[in-house]
């Protein structure tokens, strides 16, 4: 049986972001993802939150997520680079990196809500309690990721996304 499709709220989605995040190996293993395959880690962590709350994503709408992340995925892109590069091990200026650092969050941010507008828009599949807890209920979300990002044949890219849903244990 099906449940309504979820809606979700900015601050909410911000606040599981940060805590999801900040857990465990979560960062690393997300910024391995980012860093060596080209994955969203806020793509990433909707993604999570969708598996931590039984909801399906298919992979047109996953698409349509990630289209609506581009615009700032590319600005994330090109301020990350210049964030490093302000780097203090690099010889850059401590406020100078902070300032940019609290910039880019600013960007993360905004791109949060450009995903979860586009997401809110999407029929999602929402499963009810007894399909939820189910062992033998794969939630298709997993493989939208992995499509939506050309993972399949990627060996390490796969190997990164489990250990990052055991995070989520």
């Amino acid at each position: 049986m099906t449940m309504p499709t979820p809606n979700i709220e900015n601050n909410a989605f911000w606040e599981y972001s940060v805590s999801r995040y900040t857990k465990g190996d979560m960062a690393p293993l997300a910024l391995l993802l980012q860093d060596n395959h080209n994955v969203n880690v806020n793509v990433l962590l909707l993604i999570c939150w969708c598996l931590e709350n039984n909801v399906i994503i298919n992979l047109p709408q996953l698409k349509a997520v990630v289209g609506a992340s581009a615009l700032t995925e590319r600005a994330l892109q090109s301020h990350r680079a210049k964030r490093k590069a302000a780097s203090p091990e690099k010889g850059g200026d401590k406020a100078t990196y902070d300032a940019l650092k609290a910039q880019e969050l600013d960007i993360e941010r905004q791109q949060q809500r450009d995903i979860v507008a586009s997401f809110n828009e999407q029929s999602v599949t929402r499963l009810g309690q007894t399909e939820a807890l189910s062992t033998n209920v794969f939630n298709a979300s997993i493989a939208a990721f992995i499509n939506a990002y050309g993972l399949r044949e990627n060996s390490e890219a796969r190997r990164l996304i489990s250990l990052v849903i055991n995070q989520l244990s």
